[in-house]
């Protein structure tokens, strides 16, 4: 058996109780602000290793039969980023550039 393990950092020295971030589960009506940041934080690494299309993500169908294992994360009514789990793997998570750092 192997595993693989990632382990991800932040340089934030403390991250406040109630900073208003909420996951909820993906809604149709967040599809298109979900495609722009989708494709806007895949765009550089699909295109420096020639994965074409670079901007992937282009109709809901491409994700409609997985959307009940994505998660939003909201910031009051906007979209901030996301993260699909299917069972015990993540993918795809992403953060809006805008909160990024």
């Amino acid at each position: 058996m192997q595993f693989t393990v990632y382990e991800m950092q932040t340089n934030i020295a403390k991250i406040e109780a109630g900073i208003g971030i909420e996951c909820i589960q993906f809604d149709e009506r967040f599809f298109e602000e979900y495609k722009r940041i989708y494709n806007e934080c895949f765009y550089e690494m699909r295109k420096s290793l020639d994965i074409k299309p670079f901007c992937f993500l282009s109709d809901y169908k491409q994700i409609q039969d997985k959307s009940k294992y994505i998660f939003l994360l909201m910031d009051n009514d906007r979209l901030v980023g996301s993260v699909a789990c299917y069972g015990n793997e993540v993918d795809d998570l992403f953060v809006d550039k805008k909160y990024q750092g």
